[in-house]
């Protein structure tokens, strides 16, 4: 049986990763899912608390996928652009908006995605930091917590409209040059060659 709530916060995401979390209003969100604005009222608090699910669903999607190209991949290079790829997918179609939208307006919600930074995604990159450096595919004179740390952040930057903005910059194309050049700066010489070979095989 399906949840009419969990429906809509996969409906409302998807509304809201196209045109941004300030744009969508409850009417419209009731229009597109097609159920009335009492009911959307009576399976959420507010428009806040949809935001908030949207963001949480978003996350944990991209948690599922992670986990799955983690169990999969050979070594830390395979690992890393895996994630590129399900990055790549993520941003894709993504309005930029949203990250300021979240910033702006929606408090509650941009401190979720700060927390999931601070905690899933710091693991995440840290850990294959030193996959990386045990395998040496990563250079062992990196600082991880500062390493781990400007890739957190230089992942959100794809967001910033300001730098670049969405009628002149391609977002995937942004994230991938962004993603090489962190990935090629922590490489050893063997690590270089194998991310090559990965990165050509990506691109056919």
């Amino acid at each position: 049986m399906k949840d009419p709530r969990q429906e809509i916060i996969i409906a409302a995401y998807n509304q809201f990763r196209q045109y941004g979390f300030k744009h969508v209003t409850m009417e419209d969100l009731a229009r597109h899912t097609g159920v009335s604005k009492k009911t959307l009222y009576e399976l959420f608090a507010d428009k806040d608390e949809l935001v908030l699910e949207s963001v949480k669903h978003m996350l944990a999607t991209n948690e599922c996928e992670t986990e799955e190209a983690f169990k999969k991949s050979k070594n830390a290079v395979d690992q890393i652009i895996s994630i590129l790829v399900i990055m790549e997918r993520m941003v894709r179609g993504l309005n930029p908006v949203c990250y300021i939208d979240l910033q702006r307006h929606y408090p509650e919600a941009y401190r979720y995605l700060q927390q999931h930074k601070e905690s899933y995604l710091y693991h995440c990159i840290s850990d294959n930091l030193r996959q990386g450096i045990a395998e040496g595919l990563y250079r062992d004179d990196i600082d991880i917590d500062i390493i781990t740390r400007f890739r957190m952040e230089s992942a959100m930057i794809v967001f910033q409209n300001n730098l670049f903005p969405q009628e002149k910059y391609n977002i995937v194309k942004v994230n991938t040059e962004i993603f090489s050049n962190y990935v090629y700066g922590v490489a050893t010489l063997k690590g270089h060659k194998l991310i090559t070979a990965y990165l050509s095989k990506l691109k056919k």
